[in-house]
């Protein structure tokens, strides 16, 4: 008995394509002027809301509650925040601006002011618009 295999062997094209993720993760500074910085990324804003301590004639103050600084935010924009904390280390009844500039563009500043209760945090929101500048992209926040 002879047996005979015959196999039929059809070509097909494949094609692979790769997607590049990247991720921002939080991260925490310490200030050389006594203040604290922790980096809370960005996200969508769900709700719209006017702005808060713009200039240094109108601050916002570090209390016992949390307090929140923040550029115009309209709803739906990349919001990025910064949560700023007063140590005892800080300056009492100082006044601070708070920059944040994303690729080449500058947001804020956002006045933000120590009083002679050195505690207390800060949020500091800055609506950045509907993207972002294609990865990679560079982001500093300056706090002086």
């Amino acid at each position: 008995m002879l047996l005979s295999l015959v196999a039929i062997v059809f070509a097909a094209s494949v094609s692979v394509t790769s997607s590049s993720y990247q991720a921002e993760i939080g991260s925490a500074v310490n200030v050389a002027n006594g203040l604290v910085a922790t980096d809370k990324g960005f996200s969508v804003s769900p709700t719209a809301g006017t702005s808060a301590g713009v200039s240094c004639s109108s601050p916002v103050s570090f209390s016992a509650s949390p307090q929140t600084a923040n550029t115009t935010i309209i709803a739906g924009h990349l919001v990025y925040d910064v949560q700023v904390n007063a140590t005892s280390g800080a300056p009492a009844n100082t006044p601070f601006n708070v920059t944040l500039v994303v690729g080449s563009t500058t947001y804020g500043p956002l006045c933000i002011q120590t009083l002679a209760l050195l505690s207390g945090t800060i949020d500091c929101r800055f609506d950045v618009g509907m993207t972002l500048p294609a990865s990679p992209y560079t982001f500093k926040v300056t706090i002086q």
